[in-house]
This record gives structure tokens, sequence and C-alpha cells, in this order.
């Protein structure tokens, strides 16, 4: 018997080894692809070793450490394959515990056999730390997700019945035998059947783990064909809803070529089939433009040469779209047997194609507005600076961006000192080029555009390069499309001031020098047609009375020239006072009562006021009334009347006076209210007046705080207006 159990073992050793090489062998071919094979040849080989200490060199080693460590390496061979399937089949275990399994085998091993030979306790404890080993594999077999599977139930049955068998064999040696012979392979039928169970164990042990991994590798060869079948179907769906085609194009040494793979939206892009073009592309070449198909060709033969990606715009001729726009892109790749395979794309680009040509155009015609535009923007330059007034553009701090040549030379400054930026301290800022007083009445005009679009001229002044003052007439606007820039139109009113002072000079002389003779002769030529002098015969007394009716005329014309010589250097006083206008009226046309007989006209006074207070002066509101008054007589039909309304107008009063005449023509609406003003209508021209009256009546009502102006029909009636505040005095 001793024979036949050194003859097991050896079995099981030199198997355990042809196992754990054959494990090797599989795990290198495509069946090493499961996790966990070649790990488990280790496992076995490890089982081989540790059969060889246990039974090959048992008696050539001593007992001792053949027993002690040929039953940790198994043991530890056993732990190893405990790990495997833990890991095989994704569950947890504590290794820790495990690990140390083997240890504590060698500790008792050890004591049982040196301290305390106990061959009986030995096998109890021996067979107890490899059930619990071989149990637990067993229980992890039958937990696994795979449990269905035939090869993990007859591993776990082969683990199962192998941890049985140690319980018995730990209950046969800790109650039936508990002396048993120590004799190495003595005999002992249960120590002689373990021999047997353990050789059928590592023969199945391995055997089974194999069919688990061809089980494993088949299920994942089958899963990896489902996933690879869903990415296909994956693929085929999102070619579909691709905007152009996927595809492979092949062009072989011998210069044929074709499209191995397409997707269906080469119908599209070439109206044809994938099936049509997967042996010749032939049909494709047909359908490009013909003066296209050279740049098509040439760029694939250069990207076969040098293997670069293929890009290409090119355009196509089809039965069915007509003229179309392609675009492709492919990277190439030189296969085994000398044909170049690019995998790319194509798709529609017509309507990106159409847009850059629209777009070509619009940029030339662009470059021609542009090339337009310099030249009216020379052109231009030329007139601003051609100009009599100076123009400039400025921020809203008053720096100043541009100018024309005319305000440079009247500021005397250099056009390379504008546009800078004023925190530099360099640069030209309008503001500062006038007294501070004057420079607060610009700054309010120009914020003023915030309201309004344009602000209308004013009178102001600005101090050139060399520190004399220059009067100027300033007109700004908002630059349109702009936030903060504004135009200014400057004219210079130096010459136009000299004029006027020469002029202002010359009209107080003469009105001066005449006023005191013409005071003379008007007194005289009325005496003499009062008869103070005596009767005068008939021919001498009409003489008289045209010479007196026209130094009254020109009486009139000298005190309105002073009177505007007075407004125009603000020396005429206003004595301002409460006063009534019903009454004030009824004055005036009672003062020009006369006047009005003598040109056949009447006056009529129409309101429900009984009293209506003003602020005013009483002499130059009747001033004014009078000359109202007096050229509504003037202008009405004979047998006319002129209509005088005082009526109440929010918190003012308007007074108003109408005439039915012959009306102000449409084109003098916007000159009435000027100096000298006089229509060139013959029936207007042929009557009496300077045509100051209405100049001199503005300036004295708006001196009252008041507002005048007029609504006229051009033959049918004139009516004048005048609009003071209402005072309770």
């Amino acid at each position: 018997m001793n024979l036949d159990a050194r003859t097991i073992v050896f079995i099981i050793t030199f198997g355990s080894l042809l196992i754990g090489i054959a494990l090797f062998v599989v795990s290198r071919a495509s069946l090493g692809q499961v996790k966990g094979l070649s790990r488990w040849a280790n496992a076995t080989l490890l089982q081989a070793l540790a059969w060889a200490v246990l039974g090959v060199f048992r008696g050539v080693i001593p007992d001792v450490v053949s027993i002690v460590v040929g039953q940790a390496l198994l043991l530890s061979s056993y732990v190893w394959y405990l790990f495997i399937l833990a890991e095989f089949n994704g569950q947890t275990i504590k290794p820790w515990f495990y690990l140390s399994l083997p240890l504590i085998e060698a500790c008792f091993t050890t004591y049982y056999t040196i301290f305390q030979l106990d061959f009986a306790a030995r096998n109890v404890w021996i067979s107890l730390l490899v059930a619990i080993v071989i149990l637990k594999s067993a229980h992890l077999l039958f937990t696994s997700v795979d449990k269905h599977l035939f090869s993990v139930r007859f591993l776990a049955a082969i683990y199962f019945f192998c941890g049985g068998f140690l319980l018995f064999r730990s209950f046969y040696y800790a109650v039936l035998d508990t002396n048993p012979a120590t004799a190495p392979f003595g005999a002992n039928p249960i120590n002689d059947l373990a021999f047997l169970v353990f050789y059928v164990f590592a023969v199945f042990l391995s055997f089974g783990f194999v069919l688990i991994c061809i089980d494993r590798f088949s299920l994942q060869q089958k899963q990896t064909e489902a996933q690879l079948k869903d990415a296909y179907a994956l693929f085929a769906r999102l070619s579909e809803q691709v905007p152009g085609a996927i595809y492979q194009f092949q062009l072989t040494p011998d210069g044929n070529a074709c499209f191995p793979y397409a997707s269906e939206g080469i119908k599209q892009i070439y109206e044809v089939t994938p099936e049509q073009v997967m042996q010749n592309a032939s049909l494709v070449f047909s359908r490009l433009h013909p003066d296209d198909q050279a740049k098509v060709s040439d760029s694939i033969q250069q990207s076969a040469t040098s293997l670069q990606p293929w890009r290409c715009q090119y355009r196509v001729i089809l039965p069915e779209q007509g003229l179309r726009w392609r675009q492709g892109q492919a990277q190439p790749e030189k296969l085994s047997d000398g044909s170049v395979l690019w995998h790319g794309f194509i798709t529609d680009i017509t309507e990106q194609a159409l847009a850059a040509e629209k777009n070509k155009q619009l940029e030339d015609e662009i470059l021609r507005n542009y090339q337009a535009l310099q030249v009216n923007e020379m052109r231009l330059r030329r007139l601003m600076n051609s100009s009599l007034i100076g123009m400039m553009e400025c921020d809203s701090t008053g720096r100043m961006i541009d100018a024309n040549d005319v305000l440079l030379q009247m500021l005397d400054l250099r056009r390379d000192a504008l546009g800078a930026m004023p925190m530099k301290g360099n640069g030209v800022n309008w503001f500062t080029l006038s007294t501070q007083s004057e420079s607060s009445k610009q700054r309010l005009a120009v914020a003023s555009l915030a309201q309004s679009d344009t602000v209308a001229p004013f009178e102001t002044e600005i101090i050139a390069g060399d520190a004399r003052p220059i009067p100027v007439m300033l007109g700004v606007s908002r630059l349109e499309q702009s936030e903060d820039e504004w135009v200014g139109f400057v004219l210079d009113l130096r010459e136009q001031k000299r004029v006027d002072h020469l002029k202002s000079e010359f009209i107080s002389i003469v009105s001066h020098e005449l006023r005191t003779p013409l005071t003379s002769i008007r007194g005289s030529m009325g005496l003499l047609e009062s008869g103070v002098a005596g009767e005068l015969p008939e021919k001498a007394l009409n003489l008289v009375k045209i010479a007196n009716r026209n130094s009254q005329r020109l009486s009139i014309l000298v005190n309105d020239i002073l009177d505007l010589e007075k407004l125009a250097k603000g020396q005429m006083t206003m004595s301002l006072q409460s006063l009534d206008l019903c009454q004030l009226a009824q004055q005036a046309m009672d003062a020009n009562t006369a006047y009005a007989q003598m040109h056949q006209v009447r006056f009529e006074l129409h309101t429900d006021l009984k009293i209506a207070m003003v602020w005013g002066d009483v002499d130059r509101l009747m001033q004014v009334m009078a000359n109202l008054l007096s050229n509504a007589a003037k202008f009405s039909p004979i047998g006319g009347f002129v209509t005088i309304r005082i009526l109440p107008d929010h918190d003012h009063y308007q007074i108003q006076v109408e005439d039915h005449g012959a009306g102000i023509p449409a084109v003098f609406h916007s000159r009435i209210f000027g100096k000298f003003a006089q229509a060139s209508h013959a029936a207007v021209r042929q009557k009496e007046g300077a045509g100051l009256g209405l100049h001199i009546s503005k300036v004295l009502i708006e001196k009252m705080q008041g507002q005048i102006g007029f609504v006229s029909e051009e033959g049918v009636r004139t009516m004048f207006w005048i609009r003071l505040a209402k005072h309770s005095g």
C-alpha cells in the first residue's frame, strides 16, 4: 500500500504539473482573453510543487519540512484559487483572513509534528482549514451571476464534494481514529482515500475552470458580436441622419477605384446606390463637372502618393438635382496589397458655395462703394475746405476730432493737433477756446442736444491763437447715429460786426442830423397847412399837404431807425407795469381812427372780457398796437374793417389784429419780422413803410416776455397776434 500511495501522489504531482503547463499554453491562445486563466495556471503549478514536497520528495528531505512546507503550499494554492474565483465573478471576500490560513496551518502542523507528535490532531486541523477555503470557493460559485452555466455548477459540485470529504476526514480523525499509524503512507484507508480524492479534485478542478473559461469566452464572444451588431446598427442609423455620405474609397495599384462602403447618403450626394459603386467608381466620376474632373483626379493621386489627408471642393452635374457643389475630405492609409484606402465624408455645400459667391460679389460691391466713398470723402473735404463757414466734429467733452481748413485758419491751428486724446495733455478742446461765460453758454447748447438733434444758431465768442476774441455765429447738431459726438458750424462775424458798426454809426449820425431840421420842416408845413400864414392858393395848399404828409412819414422812419439803434445797442429802457389790455386796445383804436378813416377802413373790438391785466410797458405796447393797426388799415380793402380780439389763453392773454386784405405771400413768411422787410408783391410794395415796424414790434414784445406771430392766407386774411402773461396786478 505504501507504493500505491506514493504512486498516487506522484501521479497527482505530475498531473498538476501537466495541467499547469497546459493552462499556460491555453492562456496564450484566444482563450487567454478570459481574465484569470494564466493565474489559475500559476496556482496549479504551485499545487504541483506542494504535492512534490509532500510526496515525491518525502524521505529525501526531513519529514517536518516536507509536511509543514508541503501542506502550507497546498493550502496557499487553494487560497489562490479562491481569490481567482472571487475576482472572476466580481465578488468580495476578506483577503487578510484567507491569507492568514496557510500561516495558521503551518503553526499547527509544526506543533503537532515537533513538539507534540499527534497525527490525528494534525490531520483534523489540516482538513478543517482546507475545508474552509474549499467550501468558501463552492459558495462563491453557487452565488455567482453565472451559476446557471453547466461549467459553474460542475466546478461547484467538485468543490462541494472535496470540502465535504475533508469535513468527514476531520470528523474521522477527531472521533473515530484518534491514534492512527504515523508511518508515512501507512496502511490507513481514510488517508489513502484522501490521496485519491485529491487526485480527482486536482484533475477536475482545472478541467472545470477551463470549462468556465470556455463558457465565459463564448459569452463574451456573443456579447461582443451583439455589441458589434448594435454598434453597426447605430452607425447605420447615425449615418442616415448625417447630411452627406460617409464612405470608404479604394484605389488599387492597377488604377481601379471603388467604394467598399458608402452610407445611404451617397444617393443624395451622387444619385447612385452604395451597391452600384461597391465594385467600380466610374459612375461617380461620370457625375463630376467636366471642368473639375482633372482637379479631383489630381488631388486623389497626390493624396495617394503623399498619404496626406484629401480635401477638395468640386461641382457635380446630377440627373435630377442638376449643378451642385460638393466638398470631400478623407484620411488615406496604405494597405498590404499596395492599395490606398480612404475613410472620409462628402457633404453638399451648394448653399455655402452660392453664399460665398454672393459674398464675393458683395465684397466687390463694397470695395467699389468704398472706393467711391473715398472719392466722395475727398470731394466733401474739398467742399468743406472751400466753404466760408468753419465746420468741426467734436465729442461730448469738447475734444475736436476733425475740422475744415476754414476753422483751422480762423483759430490759427494745425491739423495734426486734432484728434489727440485729452488725457495725454495734448489735442484741442473747443470749450477751452472761449471765456468762461461763453464756454458755459456753448456747453449748455451741446447738452441740450440730448433733447433735440439741433440747436438754433447763436452768437458767441472764441479766442484765436493770438488771444484776440472773434465774434462768431455757432450752430450745433448731433452727429447722426452717434450718442456723444456733435457737429459745429462756425460763421466768422468780424466783417459783419464791422459793417454793422459802420451802418449803426451812419444811421445814428443821419438820424440825429435829420431829426432837428425835420422837426422844423414838419412844424412849418403844419402851420402853413392850417392857414396860420394866410390862405394859400389851392395848388400851393396841395403841395404843402404833400410835403407835410411826407415829412410825417420821414419823421416816423427816423424814429423807427432810432428805436432800432437803441434796441441794437441795448439802450432802450422799458417801464414795465400792470396794465389792462382792454383799455389799451380801445386807446390804440382811438389813436389810429383818423389813419383808418384816411384809408376808408373801420376798427371793430370783439371781446367778452371786462378786464385783462398783463405786465408790460404802456408806451411801447401802444407803439406795437399802432404798428399792427396801421398795417392792417393799409392792407385792408376800401370799405373793409379790422377786427381786434382779446382772448384768454390759459395763463396768458392774446390780442389779435385781423384784416381781410391781400395777405402775406408764403415765400415771405420766414422774413416778415426781419429788418427792412417788405414783400415783393406788387400790392404790398405800393404801400408806404420802411419795413422796420414789425421787427421793432417783435423785439419790444419779447422784451416784455411775450410772444408775437401771425397767420396769413394769401388773398383771404392776415391775423397778427400778441401773447402776454396774465398779471393779477
